[in-house]
C-alpha cells in the first residue's frame, strides 16, 4: 500500500517507496504533484506573436490571428503582400526599402521630382525604382569614381579628343561643357558645318531626316539641335512630335497593373523598364543603368540596377577564385563557389565565396521542420 496521490507514479525503494512527478507537473509534498503551468513561468516554447495553452502534459502554441506558422515560429501575414522587396512585420502592415513607399511598397519614390535629391553642378537626377542616380550632363564624364551626388563629372575637352565640329581653317576652343570655334580674320573662316557627308551654312536651320521633331542650326562651325517647341494652345500643333498636347481619350494609356491611366507622353517606370504612352500606345526599353566601377555589387530585391556593396556575402557578381578556399566546421576544405548544408542544420545553406563562407536561412523550411 502506498499513499502517493494523482499525477504521480509510486516508485518502489527497499523498505519504502517514493512518490515522483509525472511529466508536466511539480512537486507539492512527498506525496503530491501539480499541474506545471508552463505558459505562466515563462518556460515555453511558443514565439512572441503565439499564443501559449496550457495541457496537462506540457503546452500547446497558435499564432495569433493575422500571423502564421507553427506557433515556435510565427511570421506576420499580409493579404496582399508587400511588393518591391517589402517586408511584411505584422498583420497587413509592411516595412518598405529605402526609396519605396505606399501600403504595399507599391510606389516608387521619385526623389528628383520631389527635391530630395541635390546632385552637384554638371549632372542631372535621374530617377531609378527605388532610388536615383545623377548623370553627368551633355559635354561632361565620369571620372572613374562614379561619386553618387555627381561630384565626379568632369568636362570633356572635345578639342583633345578631337571630337569637336570645327572646319579645319578655325581654331577649337574648349569650354566647360562644350567647345568653341574661333575664326581667323579673312574671308576663308566661313564659319560653315560639316554634316553627313555634307556641308551646312553659317546660319542655316534644318530639320533633320531621322527625326522632324528636331531643328538644328549651324553657327559659326558648331552644330546645335533642339526640339520643336510646343504651343498646346496651337490648333494646329504637330501632336507626333508634342504628345503632351494630345488630350484625346483615344491617345490614353493604361498602365500594365490595369488601375492607373495616362496622357500621351506621360512616362512611367515597371519591371525595370522605362515606358511612355504615346497616341494610345505603350512603348517600354529597359532601364539604362550607371555604370559601377567597383569590386562587388549586388541588386536588391525590386530593385532594377545594382549597388556597390563592400561585404562579400551580399554581392551577386562574384567571380569565383578556387585559390581562395573555406574550411567548414568539420575543418573539411571547400572551394570558392561551392555550397552545402551543414550537419544539423538541414533549413541552412552556406557558400564559400572568395576564402569567407556565408550561411543562410531559409524562413519556409523552419515552419516546416
Amino acid at each position: 500500500m502506498h499513499y502517493c496521490h494523482d499525477n504521480t507514479v509510486c516508485v518502489n525503494l527497499p523498505g519504502g517507496h517514493r512518490c515522483d512527478c509525472l511529466p508536466g507537473f511539480t512537486r507539492v509534498d512527498d506525496y503530491s504533484c501539480t499541474e506545471q503551468d508552463e505558459c505562466a513561468s515563462g518556460k515555453h516554447s511558443c514565439d512572441e506573436n503565439a499564443i501559449c495553452t496550457n495541457t496537462i502534459r506540457g503546452h500547446l502554441c497558435t499564432c495569433k490571428p493575422g500571423y502564421v506558422g507553427n506557433g515556435t515560429v510565427c511570421r506576420a501575414f499580409c493579404e496582399e503582400g508587400c511588393r518591391s522587396g517589402g517586408t511584411c512585420i505584422s498583420p497587413n502592415t509592411c516595412l518598405c526599402p529605402s526609396g519605396i513607399t505606399g501600403r504595399h511598397c507599391e510606389k516608387d519614390i521619385d526623389e528628383c521630382a520631389e527635391g530630395l535629391i541635390q546632385c552637384q553642378n554638371h549632372s542631372r537626377c535621374i530617377n531609378l525604382p527605388g532610388w536615383y542616380h545623377c548623370e553627368c550632363q551633355s559635354g561632361f564624364h565620369d571620372d572613374g569614381s562614379y561619386s553618387l551626388d555627381g561630384g565626379s563629372c568632369v568636362d570633356i575637352d572635345e578639342c583633345a579628343t578631337q571630337t569637336h565640329t570645327c572646319l579645319s581653317d578655325a581654331a577649337c576652343v574648349n569650354m566647360q561643357g562644350g567647345f568653341d570655334c574661333l575664326c581667323p580674320e579673312g574671308p576663308a573662316c566661313s564659319g560653315d558645318c560639316p554634316h553627313e557627308n555634307g556641308l551646312k551654312h553659317n546660319g542655316q536651320v534644318w530639320t533633320l531626316q531621322q527625326d522632324h521633331c528636331s531643328v538644328c542650326t549651324c553657327k559659326d562651325g558648331q552644330i546645335f539641335c533642339r526640339r520643336t517647341a510646343c504651343d498646346c494652345l496651337n490648333p494646329n500643333v504637330d501632336l507626333s512630335c508634342c504628345s503632351e498636347c494630345d488630350t484625346r481619350q483615344s491617345s490614353q494609356c493604361l498602365h500594365q497593373s490595369g488601375h492607373t491611366l495616362y496622357q500621351s507622353g506621360d512616362t512611367w517606370i515597371y519591371s525595370c523598364q522605362q515606358c511612355r504612352c504615346l497616341e494610345g500606345e505603350v512603348d517600354c526599353w529597359p532601364l539604362a543603368c550607371p555604370a559601377q566601377s567597383c569590386e562587388y555589387t549586388a541588386m536588391g530585391e525590386g530593385e532594377c540596377c545594382p549597388r556597390c556593396v563592400t561585404d562579400t556575402c551580399l554581392a551577386d557578381n562574384i567571380a569565383y577564385d578556387i585559390r581562395q578556399t573555406c574550411l567548414d566546421l568539420s575543418g573539411m576544405p571547400r572551394l570558392s563557389g561551392s555550397v552545402w548544408t551543414p550537419p544539423g542544420s538541414p533549413c541552412t545553406a552556406c557558400t564559400c565565396k572568395n576564402g569567407r563562407i556565408c550561411c543562410s536561412v531559409e524562413f519556409e523550411c523552419l515552419q516546416n521542420n
